[in-house]
C-alpha cells in the first residue's frame, strides 16, 4: 500500500520524524531538556510544563499513535494478539506495586534503587516473586531495573507516588491513599473491581438471559457496584474510590474545566448543580475561579458526607451551601441514573434560561467517514489525524474507550456518541446547541438548553 507516493511504513516514520523536530523546537526555544524517562516525575519541574504546550501535546499525540501503528504493521500478527490477549499482566502487577507500596520504598532508596530482597522486606512478601512483578512493568517502561533484581523508579512508575513515608504507609494500610493526590487510588482500583468485572465480559454476553452485568458475575452479587461499595465491609473500597475520582485530574491539564463552557459567563448567584459530583472536586475548580456562583453537589449521601469535608478545608465559603438541592432526580440514586446508558436529565423544570452542560468522553470512529451531526452543531467537528494514521489518532486516545467498556461491564453504562447525546437530550426535553473540545482534556463540554428555548449557546 502506497500513500502520496510514500510506503505506509515511510509516511508513519516521517510523522514520527516530523512530531520529534516540533517537540524538540519547543525545548530549544524554552532552553531546557524534554524530562528523562529514567529520572522520577516532578510536578513543578518547568519541563513537564512544557508538555502542555499545544504544539508538544499535538506532536505527541502523533508519535503514540504512529508508533503503534508501526508496530501493528510490522509485528507478527499472532503475536500482536497473543501479547494483547496478556495484557492484564500489566494491571496485576501495577496494581501489586502500588499496593506494595514499592514506589514509596523505591523513592526513599534514591536512584541507585534498591534489591528485590529490601523491596519486599517491610511487605513480608516474596522477593523471588516481586522481583519477577517489577521486571514485568520494566519492560513495559514501569520502574526502571539498575542491575539484575535491583530497581528504582523511573518517570512512569513515580506518578504512583502517594507523598507519604513507606513507614507510615505500612502502619496505617487503611489511611495508606488518605489525603494523596489520588492517583495510585485510580491505578488501583482500575486494576482492582473494573478489571474483575470487564473480564467477565464475554461470560455476560454469552448468556444474555441472566441480565448480569461483569461486575455482578465478577463479585457474585446482584447488588448494583454503588450498593456494593456502601455495604459497612467496602468501607475502604469506598474510600479508595471517591478519593480515586479526585485522582483522574491527574491525567488531564489541570486548568481545562474552565477552557470549554464560559462559566464566567453565568449570572452573579446562578446555581451550579453537580449532578453525581462526587466528593465536589470540579465543581470546586469553577467556584474559586467564579465566586459569584452557588455550587451544590449533588450525590449518594455517603459521598456527600466527603464533599463537605473536602470543600471545608478546600474552600471555606463553600462548605455550607446545601449539598443536596432537588434538581429534578432523586439524591439518592442520581449517580446511578448519570452513568446508565437510559440518561435523561427532565427539561419540564427548567427555567428559560438553564442550561444543562454535560462534561463527558465523546468517543469517535475509527474509520474515515464523516460524521453529519456535527455539521449541525457549532463547535463539535474534531480534527482528523494525518493519513495512514487511524483518524481518531486509534491508541493514543484510548482512554475514551476503556472507559467505554468499564462502564459497561460494571454500571451497564456507556460512552455516548455525538449522535447518541443528541438522542438522550432530545428524549429530556434539550436541545444540545453547542459543544466545547477543550484542549489538554479528553472530556468535552455538552451544551444544551430547554426545547424550544431562544437563549443563545455558550
Amino acid at each position: 500500500m502506497r500513500s502520496c507516493g510514500i510506503s505506509t511504513l515511510r509516511r508513519l516514520a516521517n510523522i514520527i520524524y516530523e512530531a520529534i523536530d516540533d517537540i524538540e523546537g519547543v525545548y530549544a526555544t524554552a532552553d531546557i531538556p524534554l524530562p528523562s524517562l529514567d529520572a522520577p516525575f516532578n510536578p513543578v519541574d518547568p519541563t513537564e510544563a512544557l508538555l502542555q504546550n499545544p504544539t508538544v501535546e499535538g506532536a505527541t499525540l502523533n508519535i503514540i499513535a504512529a508508533a503503534a501503528q508501526l508496530s501493528a504493521t510490522v509485528a507478527s500478527p499472532a503475536v500482536s494478539a497473543f501479547n494483547a490477549s496478556h495484557a492484564f499482566h500489566i494491571s496485576a502487577c501495577l496494581r501489586a506495586a502500588s499496593e506494595m507500596n514499592v514506589v514509596e520504598v523505591l523513592r526513599e532508596a534514591g536512584p541507585d534503587g534498591l534489591h528485590a530482597n529490601e523491596i519486599a522486606a517491610p511487605s513480608k512478601t516474596d522477593p523471588l516473586l516481586l522481583a519477577r512483578i517489577l521486571r514485568l512493568l520494566a519492560i513495559h517502561n514501569i520502574f526502571r531495573e539498575v542491575t539484575p533484581n535491583v530497581f528504582a523508579n523511573n518517570r512512569i512508575s513515580s506518578v504512583l507516588d502517594k507523598g507519604k513515608p513507606s513507614k507510615v504507609l505500612f502502619e496505617n494500610p487503611n489511611e495508606r491513599l488518605t489525603g494523596t493526590s489520588g492517583f495510585a487510588a485510580l491505578l488501583e482500583l482500575c486494576a482492582d473491581h473494573n478489571m474483575k468485572g470487564v473480564a467477565m465480559l464475554a461470560d455476560t454476553m454469552l448468556h444474555p438471559e441472566e441480565r448480569e452485568l461483569g461486575f455482578n458475575r465478577a463479585y457474585r452479587t446482584t447488588e448494583s457496584f454503588w450498593d456494593w461499595l456502601h455495604r459497612p465491609e467496602n468501607v475502604y473500597q469506598m474510600q479508595r474510590f471517591d478519593i480515586g475520582m479526585r485522582g483522574t485530574a491527574a491525567t488531564e491539564s489541570a486548568d481545562a474545566i474552565h477552557k470549554g463552557f464560559n462559566w464566567n459567563g453565568l449570572s452573579t448567584g446562578s446555581v451550579l448543580v453537580d449532578v453525581g459530583g462526587g466528593t465536589g472536586h470540579i465543581s470546586l475548580a469553577i467556584a474559586q475561579k467564579n465566586p459569584g456562583l452557588q455550587v451544590v453537589v449533588q450525590d449518594l449521601e455517603d459521598t456527600i458526607k466527603d464533599s463537605k469535608i473536602f470543600t471545608t478545608f478546600t474552600l471555606p465559603s463553600q462548605s455550607e451551601m446545601p449539598p443536596c438541592s432537588c434538581c429534578g432526580i432523586s439524591c439518592t440514586t442520581g449517580r446511578t441514573s448519570a452513568w446508565s446508558g437510559s440518561f435523561v436529565i427532565c427539561a419540564t423544570a427548567a427555567q428559560p434560561t438553564t442550561k444543562l452542560v454535560v462534561v463527558d468522553r465523546i468517543p469517535e470512529s475509527a474509520a474515515r467517514v464523516h460524521d453529519a451531526s456535527e455539521e449541525a452543531i457549532l463547535g463539535s467537528a474534531r480534527p482528523s489525524a494525518p493519513m495512514p494514521l487511524l483518524p481518531n489518532w486509534g491508541v493514543g486516545k484510548a482512554e475514551v474507550y476503556y472507559y467505554d467498556m468499564t462502564m459497561h461491564c460494571i454500571l451497564g453504562g456507556v460512552e455516548r456518541t455525538l449522535e447518541h447525546f443528541v438522542e438522550v437530550f432530545a428524549k429530556g426535553g434539550w436541545e444540545l446547541v453547542r459543544v466545547h473540545h477543550p484542549e489538554g482534556w479528553g472530556e468535552s463540554h455538552i451544551v444544551g438548553v430547554p426545547a424550544g428555548s431562544t437563549q443563545d449557546s455558550v
